[in-house]
């Protein structure tokens, strides 16, 4: 490839992610907690010192929550489904296999990629694919 091309294709990407990280909208979410964080007296700053482990803990307690409150009230529910060693979802109620997310961001393709996979799995159980997720107050 010719030099001028190198440089016209390099800049073309610095371009491209320039416009990128000026578009990009940031969420002051300083102040904002939800009732697990408030539960637990957890602020933003401590939160912000490990985001991916107060995600991972808050998430893995609001599906054990979910799953414990589905367990004791609902007449129609399952645990979760297993497909070769990996769970597309947390319990099952009914026809509906519910994955539970506390947030739901950027890294939760694989969320996603789960319910595509196993997609055809669950239909052939003539099961739905849904998604419980926490929210803010």
């Amino acid at each position: 490839m010719p030099h001028n091309d190198i440089n016209k294709t390099l800049s073309n990407i610095l371009k491209k992610y320039q416009g990128n990280f000026c578009d990009k909208v940031y969420v002051d979410d300083y102040d904002s907690t939800d009732i697990l964080m408030e539960a637990f007296g957890i602020t933003q700053d401590l939160k912000r010192e490990n985001k991916q482990f107060w995600g991972r803990q808050l998430g893995m307690c609001w599906q054990l929550l979910v799953v414990e409150l589905c367990k004791n009230t609902c007449s129609d529910f399952s645990g979760a489904l297993r497909f070769s060693g990996d769970e597309p979802c947390d319990l099952v109620l009914g026809k509906d296999a519910i994955d539970t997310k506390y947030r739901v961001g950027s890294g939760d393709s694989g969320t996603l990629k789960k319910f595509k996979n196993y997609g055809l799995l669950l239909k052939r159980k003539r099961l739905s694919a849904c998604v419980s997720i926490s929210s803010r107050r």
